[in-house]
């Protein structure tokens, strides 16, 4: 069990450094994500956006798989 756990820790590691690098690269140059041009109640966000809330979730991730956001070990 303790490895499954070390290997589910590393893949999200691993996911959430190349999701915040792809999301960084995204918000300086918007222009990697595809823009649609619906302007209707249920249009997606701008790239900006979209890669905003990737940057957070791919944070989210590192600092799982770093340890920072892992609950503590019970006694």
């Amino acid at each position: 069990m303790l490895m499954l756990s070390r290997l589910v820790r590393n893949c999200c590691l691993l996911a959430g450094a190349i999701g915040a690098v792809a999301c960084l690269w995204a918000l300086v140059d918007p222009s990697i994500l595809p823009v649609f041009v619906e302007r209707d109640a249920f249009a997606p966000p701008s790239p900006r956006w979209r890669a905003a809330l990737g940057l957070v979730f791919s944070l989210a991730l590192l600092g799982y798989g770093t340890g920072v956001l892992r609950h503590r070990e019970l006694p």
